[in-house]
C-alpha cells in the first residue's frame, strides 16, 4: 500500500466513526453505513455486558476522540512531522502490540502508528476490551482490502515478530521486559496525572478538570488522580 492510500483509508474510517459520538448524526451518504452502521450501534449499546466500565457514554466518548484524531487536517498535520520516514522505501516489520483494556479501544493509537508507518500489526487484546477494536479493524479492511494482510489479532504466543509495543502495570512490565527485551520495544508501565492548582482557575477550567478526573471512571492513565495546590 502506498502511504497516500493508507492516509485516505484512515481518514475515511474517521469520517465513518464520527457518526457514533455523543452528538453524532447519521450521514446517509456514507457508503459504509449499509454494512456496519446498525451493528456498531448495537455493539456500542451492549458492550457493557462484557465490561461494565464500558458504558455507552464512555464508548461514544472514545469513538469521538478517535474520529477527531483522524480528521483530515489534524491527521495530515500530525503525520507531516514524519513525512520522510513514511515515504522511505523499506520492508515492512511485524509489530506485536499487547494492549491494555482500561478504557475503550485504548490500543487504537498503537495500531494506527504501526499501520501508517507501513508495517504489519499483530494485536494481543486485553480480555477487558476484545470486541471494539476488531470491529473497527473490519471496517478498515472493507475500506481497503490491502489491510487484510496487515492487521491480525491473536490469542496465541507471539512468534515471528520484529518489534513489540506493550502496555501494562509495573508488575506486568517486568514480564514484558523478560520475554521481549531482545526486540526493539516500547514497554509502558503505570502512569499517573497530576493537576496543580494555583487558586486562579476559572469555573470553566475547574469544570474541565472535573471531567478529566471522572471521565472513564478515572481509569485512564491520563485521568488526573492527584491534585496539588501551588
Amino acid at each position: 500500500m502506498t502511504v497516500e492510500k493508507r492516509i485516505s483509508s484512515l481518514i475515511k474510517l474517521g469520517t465513518f466513526l464520527k457518526q457514533f459520538s455523543l452528538v453524532g448524526v447519521r450521514d446517509n451518504s456514507n457508503e459504509l453505513n449499509e454494512i456496519f452502521y446498525d451493528d456498531l450501534q448495537e455493539l456500542i449499546k451492549t458492550v457493557h455486558i462484557y465490561n461494565q466500565w464500558f458504558t455507552e457514554e464512555n464508548v461514544r466518548n472514545a469513538l469521538n476522540a478517535l474520529s477527531e484524531s483522524l480528521e483530515e487536517s489534524e491527521f495530515l498535520d500530525w503525520i507531516s512531522l514524519y513525512k520522510n520516514e513514511l515515504v522511505a522505501e523499506k520492508g515492512p516489520m511485524t509489530v506485536a502490540v499487547i494492549m491494555a483494556g482500561n478504557i475503550p479501544m485504548v490500543g487504537f493509537h498503537d495500531m494506527l502508528c504501526v499501520l501508517i508507518s507501513g508495517n504489519k500489526f499483530i494485536g494481543k487484546l486485553s480480555s477487558d476490551d476484545k470486541l471494539l477494536l476488531p470491529f473497527v479493524a473490519r471496517i478498515l479492511k472493507k475500506i481497503s482490502p490491502e489491510f487484510s494482510d496487515l492487521i491480525e489479532f491473536t490469542e496465541d504466543q507471539l512468534k515471528n515478530i520484529d518489534a513489540v509495543i506493550a502496555t501494562g502495570s509495573n508488575n506486568s512490565s517486568r514480564y514484558f521486559d523478560y520475554y521481549f527485551g531482545k526486540y526493539p520495544n516500547i514497554i509502558r508501565k503505570n502512569r499517573n496525572s497530576v493537576a496543580i492548582l494555583t487558586g486562579a482557575e476559572t469555573s470553566q477550567e475547574l469544570k474541565f478538570l472535573g471531567e478529566d478526573i471522572f471521565q472513564y471512571f478515572g481509569l485512564g492513565c491520563r485521568n488526573v488522580s492527584f491534585i496539588a495546590r501551588q
